[in-house]
């Protein structure tokens, strides 16, 4: 509801702000027919709201994303209430994809030396 759709634009304006390269909103991927499609996505692309010309000046990985880290059950939706046990699996997951991203934008924006968030807030 609200809270996402909240979540969601906030991301989205962060990303299009000058001096933030890349802003990545982690949630969990639901591949199940109780939910849309969409939640089963790995990664979505959250393009910025004002994006004329916008996009032609951001880099290759740069902006907001939604990025869905498998964990707990994956053919079924499962309310957030009774996700506390696979924490740790979503904690595993996303420090996966932080050290992957750190390696890529490494490449593309830090001549070659990893580059880390400068925040991470949950």
């Amino acid at each position: 509801g609200g809270q996402v759709k909240y979540v969601v634009e906030l991301a989205r304006a962060l990303g299009s702000m000058p001096g933030v390269y890349r802003v990545d909103l982690l949630t969990r991927q639901v591949s199940s027919p109780e939910v849309d499609w969409s939640y089963g996505e790995p990664t979505e692309m959250l393009p910025p709201r004002n994006s004329d010309g916008l996009m032609d000046e951001m880099g290759e990985s740069s902006g907001a994303y939604i990025i869905r880290i498998p964990f707990g059950p994956r053919d079924k939706y499962v309310p957030k209430e009774l996700l506390w046990p696979h924490i740790p699996e979503f904690v595993d997951g996303a420090l996966s994809h932080i050290i992957q991203m750190s390696k890529v934008l490494g490449e593309q924006i830090g001549s070659g030396h990893p580059v880390w968030p400068v925040a991470i807030h949950g």
